[in-house]
């Protein structure tokens, strides 16, 4: 069944004017505040065009401040209160404030903003465009909650299932694209293709065929300026992935994407100095990944660092969490944050924890995702070098 919440993040809308692309991005500066909103009740999440981060407020704040870099023209704010009432925001330029309130009198609507600087919400109401396309799909829309609401506990298991749903999610996608290449200039199309459309396929298994129609379209229908944007860019990326995607195994060389630690520098696993290199796929809110940290650590207390580097690679949204929680569990080896876990899908790493050992050469001789470590193999494999 399709929630609330879940109807909530498929609305997106942008207006007519953000066509006129920005040229010059790099970090934005948004403040929110708060009137008459329970704290508790508010999810805030900010999209900086590649990661999604819930933003946290304390209990007692009236405002929030957000200063962030950003990969996209237009970053997003979206916010879901009481997990019912939400709405979708988009940010045309730095310095803008967001004023949300929640007033109890007002039944129909009671959360909404108002007077807000360099901010803009737009439902299907007050966007032509995106009313329009939205009517145009209402009969497969219908049809795909209804599906929902009748087989949603299949989707994963009943192959009859999934083949309808990937029917129903197909023919949708088509009447958007053949809709969104009408307004092709305009950040809206761009936006909503990478939402919608690609979201949607979240519930199509491998497809590559699919996938190279996309890219096809993708590459075909929007301006460069998009296309080239950090948030462009991660598009291409993972619709390649999904074309020919990586399998990790054991006996296979290491693929060339590399991380950064904390200071800034390449970690490198090829050629160096070090016999081994323990790549630990992680998470500070992951328990599994916590439960493993007393293994990697009795390896880094057995093996010398010219032996064994041990290099911890987070997937957290929230950098306060992963750095708190390093010194938390006094993690004394090398940590980088692939945020978003970007880096890490690049190489098929879709959950944690996940551990590799790659010897001086490159290859992956240990390959681990989820389940206990095995602690005596690994140590065979580097006592034995």
């Amino acid at each position: 069944m399709l929630t609330n919440k879940y109807l909530c993040s498929m609305i997106l809308a942008m207006c007519s004017t953000l066509s006129c692309f920005a040229q010059e991005y790099s970090r934005v500066k948004i403040k929110v505040n708060l009137h008459g909103i329970d704290n508790e009740k508010l999810t805030l999440q900010f999209d900086d065009g590649i990661v999604l981060e819930e933003l946290k407020s304390g209990r007692g704040d009236s405002s929030l401040f957000i200063d962030r870099p950003i990969n996209t023209p237009y970053p997003r704010i979206s916010t879901i209160y009481n997990s019912q009432y939400c709405e979708n925001y988009f940010i045309e330029d730095n310095n803008a404030i967001l004023n949300l309130f929640y007033d109890v009198s007002k039944k129909d609507a009671p959360v909404y903003s108002y007077k807000n600087t360099n901010i803009t919400v737009i439902d299907t109401v007050s966007n032509k465009f995106y009313g329009d396309l939205r009517k145009d799909q209402e009969d497969e829309l219908s049809k795909l909650n209804t599906f929902f609401k009748k087989h949603g506990h299949e989707i994963r298991s009943n192959d009859s299932v999934k083949y309808e749903l990937t029917g129903l999610i197909k023919a949708i996608n088509a009447k958007s694209m053949n809709f969104l290449a009408t307004n092709s200039n305009d950040f809206f199309s761009f936006y909503y293709f990478k939402d919608q459309v690609l979201g949607l396929t979240n519930f199509i298994e491998r497809d590559p065929e699919y996938y190279t129609h996309l890219l096809t379209y993708y590459n075909t229908t929007f301006p460069e300026k998009f296309r080239q944007s950090g948030e462009g860019k991660q598009i291409v990326s993972d619709l390649k992935l999904h074309i020919s995607p990586v399998l990790l195994k054991e006996n296979m060389a290491m693929p060339d994407v590399y991380f950064k630690d904390n200071h800034g520098d390449s970690i490198f696993y090829k050629n160096q100095k070090e016999n081994f290199v323990l790549l630990d796929f992680w998470a500070s809110w992951c328990g599994p990944c916590v439960q493993q940290i007393p293994d990697i650590k009795a390896l880094r207390a057995q093996f010398s660092a010219d032996s064994l580097k041990i290099v911890s690679i987070s997937i957290d949204r929230d950098s306060a969490s992963y750095i708190n929680s390093i010194k938390q569990h006094k993690m004394d080896w090398l940590h980088s944050l692939d945020r978003g876990a970007v880096l890490s899908g690049s190489l098929g790493i879709s959950s944690v924890p996940t551990v590799l050992l790659v010897d001086r050469n490159g290859k992956i001789v240990y390959y681990k995702n989820g389940g206990k470590l095995d602690v005596d193999r690994i140590r065979s494999i580097v006592g034995k070098d």
